[in-house]
């Protein structure tokens, strides 16, 4: 008998079942009733006789006849709109969502990516910022195109009550849309993010009617959005009342994610980068005195001070390793490898813990206490169940 492959069973449960697709249909069915019906009382709008009303002499109530027409328009397009996304939703059923786990290797901040995003604020306890909009200026182009084209018909034909400029597709697609779309882009909301560290909850910036909302971080869903004139996917939260994807502080790449993770777990270090520097320290201090209390989210990647940028260590150990060839990163990639190709395995990388100097060597040790302050070892301790590195041939050996 033939077994299924890991791939197929993946497409079995992605594939949507009877049952979702019946209940797909069953809405589209009920778009055809509405959509009739709204038809049928557009047609009779359009044979309404409005050179009979009074109101019609005036331009205010040519200008209500265009209002009143492309409302109906829209509103019937709005509603055709929501049952088609309903079915999609249905067909599409529940997403896997992704965990919060910090992966290798979160993103670093760099000054240049705060300038461009217009960083407000980025330390240990808030990460403030305003994402651009990339297509705000297009879209309103397109909306001042179409409604300058729109005026020009609805000018041009003003008097004739029998004119297309009155129907309501050509209301609503000429005039009421475009107007509707260059208001709310001109008027447009600031997309400002707030990323409360401390109580570990991000706020949202108002979006569409919904107005500003506060959520926990554990609620937040990531998501990708597809790059203006730009073939990537552009990283993004999804709003949480209409799960749209707002792109948020991020280049084009995936490694976001956990560096949104590890940020917003105050009981890690502050991810790499030179804006969090200035901060590091206290950073530590705080976490210290509470007593390095358990990670919030889990970990695949290595995460530590040192890691990071800031170094828990005396005095002494700080000047001898400004003077040495390889530094921590280096040494413990190497001491990784020679695990990986001894077979010594450990499940998480903050397993294999760097304990100081010895010599000209750094000794690192697994399972060791983690948040230990890194010292110089006398050079004549005899070290056992250790790894040494040489800090400048960076050759590894284990000692028992």
């Amino acid at each position: 008998m033939k077994t299924k492959t890991n791939k197929e069973k993946v497409m079995e449960t992605n594939r949507p079942s009877t049952a979702r697709i019946i209940a797909g249909i069953l809405v589209l069915l009920c778009t055809f009733p509405i959509f009739v019906y709204g038809s049928f009382g557009i047609y009779d709008l359009m044979q309404f006789p409005y050179q009979k009303m009074s109101f019609f002499e005036h331009i205010w109530g040519k200008l209500l006849v265009i209002l009143v027409s492309g409302t109906i328009f829209l509103t019937l397009l709005g509603v055709v709109t929501i049952f088609l996304l309903i079915a999609l939703k249905i067909w599409s059923g529940k997403r896997e969502k992704v965990k919060h786990i910090i992966y290798p290797f979160p993103a670093v901040l760099t000054t240049e990516i705060a300038d461009f995003y217009k960083v407000e604020r980025a330390d240990d306890q808030f990460l403030i910022f305003t994402t651009p909009s990339q297509i705000r200026g297009f879209l309103i182009g397109i909306g001042a195109a179409i409604l300058c084209t729109g005026i020009f018909l609805f000018c041009k034909e003003i008097d004739n009550p029998y004119s297309e400029i009155y129907w309501p597709v050509s209301s609503g697609a000429f005039i009421l849309a475009p107007f509707i779309l260059l208001v709310s882009q001109v008027f447009a909301h600031k997309r400002r993010f707030v990323l409360d560290r401390m109580n570990g909850t991000v706020t949202f910036p108002r979006h569409l009617f919904f107005p500003r909302c506060t959520v926990p971080f554990s609620k937040v869903i990531p998501g990708y959005s597809k790059g203006t004139m730009n073939l990537a996917f552009r990283f993004c939260f999804l709003h949480p009342r209409t799960k749209a994807a707002i792109p948020v502080l991020a280049e084009y790449d995936s490694d976001w994610w956990p560096f949104y993770v590890l940020y917003m777990d105050k009981n890690r270090p502050l991810p790499q980068g030179e804006v969090f520097d200035p901060y590091r320290e206290k950073d530590f201090l705080r976490r210290k005195a509470a007593g390095f209390p358990k990670p919030i989210y889990p970990s695949i990647s290595l995460v530590t001070d040192a890691y990071m940028g800031y170094i828990y260590g005396t005095d002494e150990f700080k000047q001898r390793l400004t003077k040495m060839k390889h530094g921590i990163i280096h040494c413990y990639t190497r001491v990784s490898w020679y695990c990986q190709k001894n077979e010594i395995k450990y499940e998480n990388p903050n397993d294999l813990v760097l304990i100081g100097l010895w010599k000209k060597q750094f000794v690192f040790k697994l399972f060791a206490p983690e948040n230990v302050e890194y010292i110089v070892i006398p050079d004549d301790t005899v070290l056992t169940d250790c790894f040494l590195c040489d800090s400048e041939t960076d050759e590894v050996k284990y000692i028992k």
